[in-house]
């Protein structure tokens, strides 16, 4: 009996142990580095969170055999560029997407009184605080920013948060700086592109459509120059100059890709790849 007596409590303990070993949050997977995290965007189809250099073969030969739109066996120029653009146009519009969903919020941070409508002194008031935010920066820098995972945005539309942004937004005659005169100019023709009613006041549709331009605007210049540079890439992959592209020109891309990714060298990519160092400026 006593042997029975001394044993309960330990069979008492042990379930709540168990129980506390399994109410216990599993270790956190850390997250990618961002040369890694913007690999997986691309090549992790599957979603597991790694891609071994096998798999990652197979997925650049199902490309390579939809980018050649002919069928002949070989990828031409056009038919390289299309493929790129093609995928490029699917971001645009989903970064796009993004950009306009977010739009109502900044409006209605605009709209001080809340009666629907932006009057002049409400945006006025707005492009005081940025001139005061632009002279902070100015004088003590940008704040350092964790390192985002990839700009996904392909359109990466400048924000009054940052000196080159600023400097793209209200630097128009391109001397580098911004003074008063040349921002309040900016201000005001922004304010006339939206009140294209001459109004005086913008509603959200003003708003938005404005915005929709500028929008439009910087995607069909991110294609432009991505056209140019996916021509430029279709050159210097095309080793022997015949206008054709076999599959082992086309990988010698994907290897560095990879590797580059790959930077324990251990044939996967995954959240175990630390950063990568900054490749060597060209001399």
């Amino acid at each position: 009996m006593r042997k029975f007596l001394s044993a309960a409590p330990l069979l008492l303990v042990i379930p709540f142990v168990s129980h506390a070993q399994a109410q216990r949050p599993a270790a956190s997977t850390p997250a990618p580095a961002p040369t890694v995290a913007a690999f997986l965007e691309q090549f992790d189809d599957a979603g597991t969170g790694s891609v071994a250099w096998d798999r990652f073969v197979a997925f650049r030969q199902q490309r390579y055999a939809q980018t050649d739109e002919n069928g002949d066996g070989v990828v031409n120029e056009d038919e390289y560029v299309n493929e790129y653009l093609a995928r490029l146009d699917a971001r645009l519009e989903k970064a796009r997407a993004g950009h306009v969903a977010q739009t109502r919020t900044r409006f209605d941070a605009l709209d001080a009184d809340k009666d629907g409508q932006v009057s002049r002194a409400e945006f006025d008031a707005v492009g005081e605080r940025t001139w005061t935010g632009y002279q902070k920066l100015l004088a003590e820098g940008e704040p350092r920013r964790a390192t985002s995972s990839r700009s996904s945005d392909p359109l990466r539309m400048p924000t009054s948060h940052s000196l080159a942004g600023m400097l793209e937004i209200y630097d128009r005659d391109g001397d580098g700086r911004i003074d008063l005169a040349e921002f309040e100019q900016v201000r005001r023709e922004m304010f006339a592109a939206a009140d294209g009613a001459g109004k005086g006041r913008l509603d959200f549709a003003d708003y938005l459509g404005e915005f929709e331009d500028r929008l439009d605007r910087r995607a069909a210049s991110v294609r432009e120059a991505a056209a140019q540079q996916a021509r430029l890439r279709f050159k210097a992959l095309d080793t022997d100059r015949d206008g054709r592209m076999t599959f082992a020109e086309y990988q010698v891309s994907g290897k560095r890709l990879f590797d580059r990714a790959d930077s324990n060298g251990d044939g996967v990519v995954d959240a175990r790849d630390p950063e990568p160092a900054p490749a060597a400026p060209a001399r």
